[in-house]
């Protein structure tokens, strides 16, 4: 299962939260016809032929985003707690860069692939992730996370609702948004953060693919999240027939 991203350090909760994480409304459609086998010799150049690219986000500055021990562990917890497919069983895991901007609303998108042996081990962890499982088990994770990184004094609420469908034509779909709010104390007072977190995703044949789209102040962009939800399709279309 593809692993929510770490949090960065202290107030840096503009920056890449989570990293394709698998989790949200879950509208799986039957199997599209066959697709093209993957093996594990070429599944990490399929991997990385799907993920967003430079051109796809070209007002944003890319930034190195490897995949880290810490993350490795989040997505091995969140595993567990959905009853997912677990990370040690997939082909290859590829993540994008991560692409930020700066301007109001300040703005971070990456995209993950995975591909596992089987398009039913895909439908498996697709299947694991139902309303009443990922809402909470994600909001959770992610509030371990956060918290951690906050100063004394500081405080964190987490919401987690699903979002309607974004990404059509594929095997099976999700989206979930989570709005954040850190209260960042400064002497007598407290001055609130807002984050918005959507973390989308899809299968296709033995392919799971997710995409991050992360937002302060204001909620992204459903034109947006369409659109790379499409070219991201449309790669996992050409990689894997």
């Amino acid at each position: 299962m593809i692993g929510p991203a770490r949090a960065r350090r202290r107030r840096r909760v503009t920056t890449s939260v989570l990293v394709a994480a698998c989790a949200g409304a879950i509208a799986v459609t039957p199997a599209l016809g066959s697709h093209r086998f993957l093996t594990r010799a070429n599944a990490h150049a399929a991997a990385l032929a799907i993920n967003l690219r430079q051109g796809d986000l070209p007002k944003l500055a890319a930034q190195s985003n490897p995949i880290t021990a810490g993350q490795r562990r989040f997505s091995a917890q969140l595993t567990a707690c959905l009853g997912g497919v677990p990370d040690s069983e997939a082909y290859a895991v590829a993540q994008s860069p991560s692409f930020t901007g700066s301007g109001a609303p300040a703005l971070t998108v990456s995209s993950a692939s995975e591909i596992l042996p089987t398009a039913a081990l895909v439908a498996k962890d697709l299947a694991a992730v139902d309303r009443s499982k990922g809402i909470p088990c994600l909001q959770r994770q992610l509030g371990r996370q956060l918290k951690a990184s906050l100063a004394k004094g500081d405080t964190l609420a987490i919401r987690g609702a699903p979002l309607p469908a974004v990404v059509s034509g594929s095997d099976g779909t999700f989206a979930l948004r989570f709005s954040v709010v850190v209260g960042i104390k400064g002497g007598n007072s407290s001055r609130p953060l807002r984050v918005y977190y959507d973390t989308i995703g899809f299968a296709y044949g033995q392919a799971e693919v997710g995409l991050d789209v992360l937002s302060t102040s204001a909620k992204p962009s459903a034109a947006l999240e369409r659109r790379l939800g499409a070219s991201l399709l449309a790669r996992a279309r050409a990689a894997i027939g």
